[in-house]
């Protein structure tokens, strides 16, 4: 892997990733080649499932699988799944991406591969993916019950604007036509991969997978194209929430995402039997050009709140919780029974009880831009992120503060955590790396550990490395 990576973009982007399934929202305005035996795969299939803590949303028997913000990775009790960001030539002339596997017990990275003598360069071996099959980027991964399972998707360019036109023929509301999204079922060591679901060619998967003791939810809509002068707009409809059981493979609609109102809702959470929600109201109607003009998007985007609902499954009833004015910037958190939210206006953080509605200041600090949590901890950060690079760890029981000095080695920057235990985090502690003339680095390979919780949050450096043979991401 070599990319040019600025300092900015890793600090605004890189660090806000745990374990692939985060629920967050931040409102701004906008190889070493090596073979491997049987004997590399060890105590997989022990794997309990879906992890508990910073990467679900802890509500009721619901729990986040996957959400917009991470890669294509996801992580258990024993080890960490994701796929390469890199494309490799096959031996048949294919192209295809590799399925890596950090076994925290070994503690090293392998291909999720147990044939004898594979080198990993044919569609045959169960760590390669097929580029034409699995979309980059958008191939979404997760781990439910005793299986690994592989959401393979088109990107969901709802909401874009493009001078393309070509997959524009002409006339407007034209449906966008893309591969039909299929999920994938495979063991926890890679074998067995089979399909296990095909959604209809019409349809478009959003982001968020939540999860319950059967199955998943999952977002589901209609993409069309309109034309307007010179360019193109891509919308939705149809959009509603829809259930598919993993046991049975039956798949049922639940209810509409689309109320009486003009926000556009988006899952972030999940509480009892509800999904959290969160929206941007503008308060009034407004026009595509007004939308799409930068000046003018500013100053009716500086006039809007930024909402958060409760969405009752059973009922499709939608409850508000509370609101924050966009004239500053804000993030908010769905952990337990509390949304935490945090604003540029003050330097508070704020708990409200998503049952009540009860809403207190849970503390104070300048660093309280919300990026992550993990069990009863957040993850904060300052608001200018090139600017602070450390985390600071706030107890939500107890509202204490704590700062790590942990950064990556090689340039001061933030550490970026992927996934996590019971006991322990993993995550990206330094960088093989090249810096370049305007303080960029072109990255060669990412290099992980694993941390103790109660290390990471008295910034103590004892670090268990994963022996890595691959470029990570």
């Amino acid at each position: 892997m070599k990319k040019t990576v600025a300092l900015f973009m890793i600090l605004a982007v890189g660090c806000m990733s745990l374990c692939a399934c985060e629920n967050n929202v931040k409102t701004d305005g906008q190889n070493a080649e090596g073979e491997q035996n049987t004997q590399d795969w060890q105590d997989v299939s022990e794997d309990s499932g879906a992890l508990e803590g910073g990467d679900v949303s802890r509500g009721g028997g619901l729990r986040i699988l996957c959400s917009p913000y991470g890669e294509s990775a996801c992580g258990s009790e024993n080890g960490y799944y994701y796929l390469t960001g890199d494309i490799s030539e096959l031996r048949d002339g294919n192209y295809g991406m590799h399925l890596m596997y950090m076994d925290y017990a070994a503690g090293r990275e392998i291909y999720l591969c147990s044939t004898a003598g594979c080198k990993h360069d044919s569609p045959d071996c169960p760590a390669v993916f097929l580029y034409d099959d699995f979309p980059m980027s958008t191939t979404k991964l997760f781990v439910f019950q005793d299986n690994l399972y592989i959401l393979s998707r088109e990107y969901d360019d709802d909401g874009t604007m493009s001078a393309d036109q070509t997959y524009f023929d002409g006339g407007s509301g034209n449906e966008v036509e893309s591969r039909p999204a299929v999920l994938y079922r495979a063991n926890l060591d890679g074998t067995g991969r089979r399909e296990a679901y095909a959604f209809d060619a019409g349809l478009t998967l959003e982001d968020v997978v939540i999860g319950d003791e059967h199955g998943i939810y999952l977002i589901t809509k209609k993409l069309s194209v309109d034309k307007d002068k010179s360019a193109s707009y891509t919308t939705s409809s149809e959009r509603k929430i829809v259930y598919l059981n993993l046991d049975t493979l039956d798949m049922k609609e639940i209810c509409p995402m689309t109320f009486d109102d003009s926000v556009t809702w988006k899952a972030i959470g999940c509480y009892q039997n509800s999904f959290v929600l969160s929206g941007t109201d503008y308060g009034r109607e407004f026009s595509r050009e007004e939308y799409w003009d930068e000046d003018a998007y500013k100053e009716l985007y500086r006039n809007s709140a930024e909402v958060y609902a409760l969405l009752d499954l059973s009922e499709g009833t939608l409850k508000e919780i509370c609101r924050q004015q966009n004239q500053f910037e804000n993030s908010a958190w769905v952990l337990d029974e509390s949304l935490y939210l945090s604003s540029t206006e003050n330097q508070n953080i704020e708990a409200v009880d998503m049952g009540t509605g009860e809403r207190k200041t849970l503390c104070s600090l300048k660093q309280n831009l919300i990026m992550d949590a993990v069990g009863d901890t957040l993850f904060c950060r300052d608001w200018a992120l090139s600017d602070d690079p450390a985390f600071y760890f706030v107890n939500v029981k107890t509202g204490e503060i704590t700062r790590s000095p942990l950064v990556i080695r090689c340039n001061g920057w933030s550490v970026e955590f992927r996934a996590q235990t019971a006991s322990d985090m993993l995550f990206i502690y330094d960088y093989d790396a090249t810096k370049g003339e305007d303080d960029s680095y072109e990255i060669h390979q990412c290099k992980y550990a694993l941390i103790a919780k109660e290390d990471l949050f008295a910034g103590r450096e004892n670090y268990r490395e994963i022996e890595m043979i691959g470029p990570g991401q």
